[in-house]
């Protein structure tokens, strides 16, 4: 297994398991699109030079050409800039204008901010997450910052679990799209 910089061909992996987060995150998006244009959308974003390293990070664990678990992330300034990539496809997709993909703003503007992190489900167990964490220090130096910083859902203990043994603290309780969440910070 390899961890790296996600490919172009990576991305509609990458779209099947960001879904998931998506879903748990019950955004209003998911009763708006169909189920194809959410797809279309998400993959043509991730696929735009702004997600493929301009201004964010999409880390895969492959083995061969089966991407096993992504993480997705991108320095807080650059939140709204990549929230807005978003809208440049709605036209193309018959998206209405109005629709809201992500609405709050979830990272401090100094922090390199873990969006998501997901192993696929049959991969799952077997230390993929936490070997996608352990490369933090490799984001860290890449964008030239020391401090990450991620949400973890109240009703997701696991996770939270994860992220403290990896070293993450809790700093403060957010609010995002109706959910609570903890703000968790690493130095690295």
């Amino acid at each position: 297994m390899q961890i790296q910089s996600a490919q172009l061909k990576d991305v509609p992996q990458i779209v099947k398991l960001i879904k998931v987060i998506l879903e748990e995150m019950e955004l209003p998006a998911l009763h708006e699109l169909s189920n194809t244009q959410l797809t279309q959308l998400f993959e043509k974003t991730f696929a735009s030079p702004e997600y493929q390293g301009q201004l964010a990070n999409l880390i895969v664990a492959k083995d061969q050409d089966e991407v096993l678990g992504v993480m997705f992330g991108y320095i807080g300034q650059n939140e709204q800039a990549l929230f807005d990539v978003f809208k440049r496809y709605y036209s193309e997709l018959s998206i209405p204008k109005t629709t809201v993909i992500f609405s709050d703003a979830e990272a401090d503007k100094d922090e390199w901010y873990l969006n998501s992190l997901c192993v696929s489900e049959a991969h799952r167990g077997q230390g993929i997450g936490t070997q996608l964490l352990n490369y933090l220090p490799t984001i860290g130096e890449q964008v030239h910052t020391h401090e990450i910083g991620l949400l973890v859902d109240f009703e997701n203990p696991q996770a939270a679990k994860l992220y403290q043994r990896v070293g993450f603290k809790n700093e403060r309780v957010q609010v995002v799209a109706g959910h609570h969440y903890y703000h968790l910070k690493k130095q690295v």
